[in-house]
């Protein structure tokens, strides 16, 4: 069963190369562990080792009544966060709150929107135009501590941003069993639907915790006339994964696409900002959010 596994995620992972995963090691050191006296949990346990060694939080395995765990894309990072300290110290004016959305004024009439799940909400369009009807100076988008959701909808977003046709990203997709079957890069691109009027600034807050589709996001805002990201590298995370049923019906899935940012870079190790900065500890017991502060001042 265990050379099911290893044989199929030899075949669709499409990260071993990028990530200096050396797949045949991982056999080498487990395969011999086990044996037809080998138990179901003892195998299970097995393959999620395995998976774990694809430091890929997208790649797991389950079976009724037990799912693996997943690779910590968070370990080892300082990661200091508090949403409750944006809207005590610096929020002057709320102007929407629902479960993933958040939309107020600061000082300088700055507009500030924080999304706490990546889903591009009838709310979210809303504020934005909120913003632009109260003639914000800048918009900080605050996606630090997002873990993903669905990035589909972000180049039709992006579209009133931008006064012309631009590249925004691209896919890879795995085409066979080595290990270097990929794709040439798919382009994605923005383009205006009407004459863009947009003037205001966009600074978009990102950390460690951004994975998934709010690496996207923040990939495809990157470069952007009049965008900025600031705050720590993202978790990355982006792998489009495939899900497969072994023989004896456990699940198994891996990362079987990947997406570049305009750099031609893998985003799946992490999109990194314009401007680099992080919170300390000290700073969230005193109440302070530096990043936030660092995104108030930034020029255009």
């Amino acid at each position: 069963m265990y050379d099911e596994f290893w044989h199929w995620v030899d075949k669709n992972y499409i990260y071993f190369d990028a990530k200096n995963v050396d797949w045949k090691a991982v056999y080498q050191k487990i395969a011999p562990t086990l044996s037809d006296a080998t138990t179901e949990d003892e195998l299970v346990d097995a393959m999620e080792q395995s998976i774990l060694a694809l430091k890929d939080a997208h790649s797991g395995i389950s079976k009724p009544g037990k799912t693996g765990s997943t690779f910590d894309y968070k370990a080892g990072y300082e990661i200091h966060f508090d949403f409750k300290i944006i809207k005590k110290n610096y929020i002057i004016d709320t102007l929407c709150k629902t479960k993933i959305l958040f939309s107020g004024i600061l000082q300088n009439n700055i507009g500030y929107i924080r999304l706490a799940s990546f889903t591009i909400t009838p709310e979210f369009t809303q504020a934005l135009r909120d913003m632009k009807a109260r003639q914000v100076s800048k918009i900080i988008i605050d996606v630090r501590s997002n873990g993903g959701g669905d990035s589909n909808p972000v180049p039709a977003l992006l579209s009133q941003f931008v006064s012309e046709r631009l590249p925004i990203g691209a896919y890879l997709e795995k085409t066979g069993p080595k290990h270097d079957d990929v794709t040439k890069p798919i382009w994605i691109y923005t383009e205006p639907k009407t004459k863009s009027d947009w003037n205001i600034p966009i600074v978009v807050l990102i950390n460690r915790v951004s994975y998934s589709a709010t690496s996207y996001f923040a990939a495809m805002v990157k470069g952007l006339p009049n965008m900025k990201v600031l705050g720590q590298t993202t978790g990355g995370g982006a792998g489009g994964h495939l899900g497969y049923q072994l023989s004896n019906e456990w699940l198994i899935r891996v990362s079987v696409s990947d997406f570049i940012g305009k750099d031609k870079k893998s985003i799946e190790i992490g999109v990194e900002p314009d401007i680099y900065i992080e919170n300390t500890k000290e700073d969230i017991q005193n109440g302070r959010d530096k990043m936030l502060e660092a995104a108030m001042e930034v020029s255009f």
